[in-house]
């Protein structure tokens, strides 16, 4: 109940200045819902012209459809709330959402600190993290890369390789998002000879490809099609909160390969950070790090994406919960609090996406302040 309350109560205060009348909360469900309608009908999900007249009858008036452009794959999700009507899938996908970061972030509460933690401070953690309230306003699907990765922490964990491979196959929903996971995936699939990871990754991630086919059998045609179409912008097109976003506003554009800087960063650093830790390599340990690194040199993202930040944020406020001194009395936890209060304060009046370059940069900033303090403390740690 304190979700939804707060929900109803932030919704105008988070809401983008828009020409439609659909608010900033049905804006991104909008896209999501009327392809898996279309889907379910036999039609084209990814067709700007059978997308416009569903999006219009809902109340959008911009002069372009707005398009999913997730894999097919993502109509597994997205369709069962196309089968309902605009106002009932909304519902539906706004509860569906906040149970997922809920069980999500008490699962992952679980696997970093075990079943001692209070179960009031998981459910109120989530919401002292601005992102977290974008991605249920906004109506995106981010929460579903939370529960995949938990689920993949969850049950390596516990050595159910075939469900951990099957759970990170739906990290492929936005496989731009976490890229340097899958460098790593791949090497330590190679590396520990964890073949029944892999078989539960090719299995899943079989059949949740060839599931669509069955509805539509050009669907992956159609989707290669999209990208094709001239007169709408693709994804690159937007100004994401990235750092490839930063160069191109503060430094011009068409520098390619000054835009792809941050990446290649990442994936020098991922293979370093891998060769430096394979011989003992710790999921548990080593995820939080990989997820901020990813985020922070992703050449597309945004703000509520990073509610996959959660095993961080979860891995220092238990840690903190439990030492002797006040949470105040950590740079991790103030730090944290500033970050959150600049963002929440800052969104009221600017609504630009490309203005919050900064916020994945200092979530991980704040996160080797916490590995340092962790590491005064008495126990090693290494970026």
């Amino acid at each position: 109940m304190i979700w939804l309350i707060l929900f109803l109560g932030i919704q105008p205060t988070f809401a983008q200045p828009s020409s439609s009348r659909v608010p900033l909360a049905a804006q991104d469900f909008l896209e999501y819902w009327a392809a898996g309608r279309v889907f379910l009908d036999g039609g084209n999900p990814y067709s700007p012209e059978e997308l416009f007249p569903l999006q219009k009858g809902a109340g959008w008036t911009d002069s372009v459809p707005v398009i999913m452009w997730n894999p097919p794959w993502t109509l597994l999700i997205t369709a069962p709330f196309g089968a309902f009507n605009y106002t009932t899938g909304q519902f539906l996908w706004l509860l569906f959402h906040v149970a997922l970061i809920f069980f999500s972030v008490q699962q992952l509460s679980c696997i970093y600190g075990g079943a001692r933690t209070p179960s009031l401070f998981v459910g109120l953690l989530p919401l002292t993290f601005v992102p977290t309230i974008l991605a249920l306003i906004s109506g995106q699907i981010s929460p579903v890369l939370l529960a995949a990765l938990t689920g993949f922490l969850y049950f390596q964990r516990r050595k159910n390789f075939f469900a951990a491979g099957s759970s990170a196959v739906f990290l492929s929903i936005k496989p731009h998002l976490l890229y340097l996971f899958w460098i790593v995936f791949a090497l330590w699939l190679w590396k520990e000879r964890q073949w029944r990871v892999m078989a539960g990754t090719l299995v899943t991630g079989l059949i949740i490809a060839t599931i669509p086919l069955l509805f539509d059998a050009r669907i992956y045609l159609q989707y290669f099609a999209l990208y094709q179409i001239s007169d709408i912008p693709r994804p690159l097109d937007w100004f994401t909160p990235t750092l490839r976003t930063a160069i191109q506003t503060f430094i011009g554009p068409n520098h390619t390969w000054l835009e792809l800087t941050p990446t290649l960063a990442g994936i020098l650093w991922v293979l370093f950070h891998w060769y430096r830790h394979k011989d003992h390599w710790d999921w548990l340990e080593r995820f939080p790090r990989i997820v901020l690194v990813s985020v922070v040199t992703s050449f597309f993202a945004w703000t509520y994406d990073q509610v996959v930040f959660f095993p961080a944020v979860i891995e220092g406020a238990i840690w903190i919960r439990r030492q002797s001194n006040a949470w105040y009395d950590f740079w991790a936890a103030r730090i944290y609090v500033l970050i959150n209060v600049c963002h929440a304060l800052y969104r009221i009046s600017v609504a630009d996406e490309r203005w919050y370059f900064w916020l994945a940069p200092a979530c991980l900033f704040n996160y080797v302040i916490f590995l340092r303090e962790k590491k005064r403390s008495g126990v090693p740690e290494t970026l």
